[in-house]
């Protein structure tokens, strides 16, 4: 593990490719093993416990839960557009924790969201690229899914840090958290698994692709805004511009019908 975090930071100061450059993916046979223990336990646990557990409770407590897990991961999201420079988006995280765990007692309801707080979702990983470190291999884990290496690191950080159930003492409730947070993950899933067996016919590869361009194009883009400085405002700026060119447009039409008004009526 230690090996795999020193490589990820040995690669500093690389940058991201593009979403469609090709995939560093050296260890395929190693990851088609891991991806078929997966896919198998799956099958047989993973996906049997995830439906019992939607048939098991009322589609509002089923949200209810998963909410709570993810006004956790807002506080993730918190730190990570700080580390990022970017503090409007870090005031917003921070606006969804304190609404949510408030008013919507305890993250159950997510109120955030329809009170105008977009939810950004940031992680580790994208920080590790945004700040120039390679994203090193492709890599499968075992039950977790895809990855490589940067994210793995992103994933340890989380572990030690923002992490809400790891960072709980009680041994008990640590455990029985982990396990909640897995399976109702796990359940907002279930209709995106049955796409993904369906439609490819490479079930690894196609994967593979979608978490690779995803992620490089979350990266890209925050990299983009690190190297412009303080986008934010700079979307600002462009509302601004943008309402000054839809006054000048009420200023023309405000003219044109002046003209119109002095124009002699055809008898």
């Amino acid at each position: 593990m230690i090996v795999l975090l020193s490589a990820v930071l040995v690669g500093g100061c690389a940058s991201t490719p593009a979403p469609n450059a090709p995939v560093n993916d050296p260890f395929q046979n190693f990851n088609r093993k891991i991806f078929k223990f997966n896919n198998t336990a799956d099958r047989y646990v993973l996906r049997p416990v995830a439906e019992t557990y939607r048939k098991i409770l009322p589609d509002p407590v089923e949200t209810g839960i998963l909410n709570v897990f993810e006004n956790v991961q807002d506080v993730t999201s918190f730190v990570n557009n700080l580390l990022q420079g970017r503090p409007r988006r870090a005031g917003s995280d921070a606006g969804r924790v304190l609404i949510n765990t408030t008013i919507g007692v305890l993250g159950i309801f997510d109120v955030a969201t329809r009170t105008g707080y977009p939810k950004y979702a940031e992680t580790f990983g994208q920080t590790f690229g945004v700040w120039g470190f390679s994203e090193g291999p492709y890599l499968v884990l075992p039950f977790f899914g895809p990855a490589n290496g940067r994210t793995l690191a992103g994933r340890i950080t989380q572990g030690f840090t923002t992490d809400g159930p790891s960072n709980i003492r009680h041994d008990p409730t640590r455990w029985s958290a982990t396990v909640l947070s897995f399976v109702s993950t796990r359940a907002s899933l279930l209709g995106a698994s049955d796409v993904l067996n369906k439609a490819a016919l490479d079930p690894y590869l196609f994967l593979r692709d979608v978490f690779v361009r995803t992620h490089r194009a979350q990266v890209n883009d925050l990299g983009k805004a690190a190297n412009r400085g303080e986008l934010d405002e700079l979307d600002e700026l462009d509302e601004l511009d943008e309402l000054d060119e839809l006054d000048e447009l009420d200023e023309i039409d405000e003219l044109d019908r002046l003209e119109q008004s002095e124009q002699p009526r055809q008898s």
